[in-house]
């Protein structure tokens, strides 16, 4: 075995330029499948970075007969729940909010605060790094002036000292004792910057309405996180019975937390990339078996000899295999390199979990297994093939090799990657047709010439006064045509959901409600954004008496609520906050959420009616938005210096960060197949150069007979034309099959494209021809003599 390494490796040095092509193939198709691997890895298949957290759940409240799914849970809902369970461990309820934080700088920030019960981190199975975690009796009013920071503040605000310990931070006008620190690679739900436990507010034991809070629960080992579930829902239907204004129709999910963590969306999109993948390794295994079958067939000679002197057809088989494997385990290697290189830019994606991103074990033992796969499959057809019919007397006859009879074999394999590579196209055009049309969607606003930024005074009561002062101020800086407020922007994913009931006549079923999301405005807003005003008014001139019971909602809103009927001084009735009635006053034009999906129904309340979090100043202007942002915070800093401004960006950045997670999958899915249409273009110069080699006494033949340039070219095109036409069909059939799997991730698309597959198939023709012309212009340079003599 040693020496036929040994020879194996005298072998591929003697052709140096054939390893190379070889090796690089190899880990192109190794790499990418480590890279994608990884991904699908750490996001999916990796559970989440805690302990037994397949016990884990997140529980949901939700309301079947209302089209509710996993909505935020009532305060006095989770205490029920934990105190009258027996097959959980603990539960733990916490919510996010922004508060002011002004550290050492003098220079106030917004930071994302987890207000939280004080059982959450021993739920999730948590400790701090530093100090300690909250105490049960810091649960309880007045006891719970404690914070516990991550790893990431501590290291920029206290500069990673452990006597940060004991000191303390103002969040909001209140101070906080620091009592730990978690973990640098801690896993937390959601972007942790401070803990602390639930506040005295949070804590609304008499609203059972108001569904703030996201809940996690660890099951017991001796029950199953159904039968848990089948327990909660079960005393779902108690407080239904007890509360029946209140909880009419509630009950329970409980969605493992790797699930949450990772949506369907992603885990879809990711095993999409990692079935492109597959097709480009499966290209790389019919283009090495082509490289290798074309290699043995030119060593025919010197594998007959072989045979003649002795050698077994085993260990010829054996020999070529071995030289299989060496050029896939070097191109295996630096494909995982290749993979570091690209893991690297996937930990910076804007995905859930992304920094857990890496080369592991596992997916170092993964590119391995594939690795030697590959090698096996690649190198024993070749090998098997060349060596099924030896005839070594034959052979040492003829002083060419003797490769015709393998002919049908490599054309196969240039037809199968030329039809994998079209697939691979098609569906990369599709996707990169479906970007396109993204960014040409109208988002129901003009991005154009708008600066935005948060403000968060806090939840003081002069919070809205101050609200109103900075935008008048604002308002009038030069080129400021106008301005408006918004507590959570379109295409942010920041939008609350509540539940509304139309009051009076409807098209809709008896007792049934409509899922919106809702937004606090000023009266500028609208205007500001350029959002059409269909019907009625909005809040600019109200008095905040008159402001506070209104609403104005969204054109599809009104359009599910009260049919075509003039919506106008109706009423509607909202589940969350107070569960009053409100009048409408307005409709206006729909806006999106997300630009691949369709408007969500909305309705829009007058800040004067509470605030929630900070607030988003939208600026528009009619010249450059650069200078605004220190003309803004120069505004604000004046207003009042102790409030952060933060976040400030246009709306074309938000725009575009909208896309960010499309425009990585297309340019991902783009690049696969421009390898993959490399490896094809690679494999298609190969067969037809070979062919050329193999009939270069017939070239010379007609060529002294007295055929012309153009009779050669179309000879040997010719062969070229018929393999792309035959891959063409099996890439068309594969791509129509391939399309209908992924047609749900694209917007506004069926299951085909025309013009996408027309695109893609002339590519493909015009690669791959040209990888046929360069054989095609040296056959016509054959010389008769030359050839007559050579063979």
């Amino acid at each position: 075995m040693l020496s036929d390494f040994r020879f194996a490796c005298r072998q591929l040095t003697k052709s140096p330029g054939f390893t190379l092509i070889a090796i690089v193939v190899v880990a192109l198709g190794i790499g990418a499948a480590t890279a994608m691997f990884s991904a699908v890895n750490a996001l999916v298949l990796r559970p989440v970075a805690l302990p037994e957290a397949e016990r884990l759940a997140v529980i949901y409240e939700a309301n079947l007969p209302r089209q509710i799914q996993r909505f935020a849970v009532s305060y006095p809902n989770y205490c029920d729940w934990r105190s009258r369970n027996t097959n959980w461990v603990s539960l733990a309820a916490m919510t996010d909010r922004s508060m002011s934080y002004t550290g050492g700088s003098g220079e106030p920030e917004l930071v994302n605060v987890h207000v939280m019960t004080a059982n959450l981190l021993s739920t999730l199975g948590l400790e701090p790094a530093v100090g300690r975690g909250f105490l049960e009796e810091e649960d309880r009013p007045g006891h719970n002036q404690v914070a516990i920071l991550s790893h990431g503040f501590w290291q920029r605000h206290f500069g990673g000292r452990p006597d940060a310990v004991g000191q303390s931070v103002t969040l909001g006008g209140t101070r906080y004792t620091i009592v730990g620190v978690m973990p640098a690679d801690a896993f937390f739900p959601g972007n942790l910057e401070i803990a602390i436990p639930l506040r005295d507010e949070d804590r609304t034991t008499d609203r059972r309405y108001e569904h703030v809070l996201a809940v996690y629960g660890r099951v017991k080992a001796s029950y199953t996180r159904e039968q848990a579930e089948a327990e909660l829902k079960a005393i779902a239907a108690q407080l239904y019975s007890e509360y029946s204004d209140s909880d009419r129709d509630w009950s329970i999910e409980a969605v493992p937390l790797s699930k949450v963590v990772v949506g369907p969306e992603v885990s879809t999109r990711l095993y999409l990339l990692l079935g492109a993948v597959g097709l480009l390794l499966l290209i790389t295994c019919a283009n090495l078996s082509n490289l290798l079958l074309v290699r043995a067939s030119a060593r025919a000679h010197e594998l007959a000899i072989r045979a003649a002197l002795g050698a077994g057809r085993w260990r010829i088989v054996r020999q070529l295999v071995i030289e299989s494997f060496i050029i896939t385990g070097i191109g295996g290697l630096f494909g995982i390199l290749l993979s570091l290189w690209a893991v690297a830019g996937m930990r910076t994606a804007n995905l859930p979990r992304a920094t857990e991103i890496s080369v592991d074990v596992r997916v170092l033992l993964a590119a391995c297994g594939i690795t030697l796969l590959v090698g096996f499959l690649a190198g024993l057809s070749p090998a098997l093939k060349t060596t099924s019919h030896a005839d070594p007397q034959e052979a040492l006859k003829q002083k060419s090799a003797r490769a015709g009879s393998h002919a049908r074999t490599r054309n196969a394999l240039v037809v199968a990657q030329l039809g994998l590579s079209l697939s691979l196209l098609v569906g990369a055009a599709v996707f990169i047709r479906n970007f396109w049309r993204l960014t040409h969607v109208n988002p129901g606003f003009a991005v154009e010439q708008v600066l935005t930024a948060s403000l968060q005074p806090g939840d003081r009561p002069s919070a809205v006064s101050f609200y109103e002062a900075v935008a008048a101020q604002v308002g009038a800086l030069p080129n400021v045509t106008r301005v408006g407020l918004i507590s959570s922007l379109p295409l942010t994913g920041g939008n609350t959901s509540n539940n509304v009931f139309p009051v009076g006549p409807t098209p809709l079923p008896p007792g049934k409600s409509i899922q919106s999301s809702w937004r606090l405005v000023d009266g500028g807003y609208f205007d500001a954004m350029r959002i059409p005003l269909l019907r009625g008014r909005t809040f600019s001139g109200l008095s905040p008496d008159e402001a506070r019971n209104a609403v104005v909602l969204s054109a599809s809103l009104a359009k599910l609520l009260f049919g075509d009927e003039n919506p106008i001084g109706r009423e509607i009735e909202q589940l969350r906050v107070g569960g009053d009635r409100l009048t409408v006053i307005g409709t206006v034009g729909d806006v999106l959420e997300r630009l691949d999906a369709e408007p969500t129904p909305t309705f829009y309340w007058s800040m004067h009616r509470f605030l929630y979090g900070p607030m988003q100043l939208v600026v528009r202007t009619t010249g450059s938005t650069a200078p605004l942002a220190a003309a803004v915070r120069s505004v604000v800093k004046k207003a009042d210096s102790s409030v952060p401004v933060f976040g400030i960006r246009t709306l074309q950045d938000l725009r575009s960060d909208n896309l960010s997670r499309e425009r990585m999958i297309t340019g991902i899915l783009g690049g696969f197949a421009a390898a993959a249409l490399a490896l094809a273009s690679l494999g298609t110069y190969g067969v037809v150069a070979f062919s050329v080699q193999q009939r270069t006494r017939e070239i010379g033949v007609r060529i002294a007979i007295g055929a012309q340039t153009g009779d050669i070219l179309r000879l040997v095109l010719g062969q070229g034309f018929r393999l792309v036409l035959l891959g063409g069909i099996v890439g068309i059939a594969g791509a129509l099959a391939a399309t209908r799997l992924f047609a749900a991730l694209l917007y506004q698309s069926g299951t085909s494209d025309p013009l996408s597959y027309l695109v893609s198939v002339g590519v493909l023709a015009l690669a791959a021809l040209a990888a046929a012309f360069l054989p095609a212009w040296r056959a016509t340079r054959v010389s008769p003599l030359d050839a007559l003599r050579a063979e």
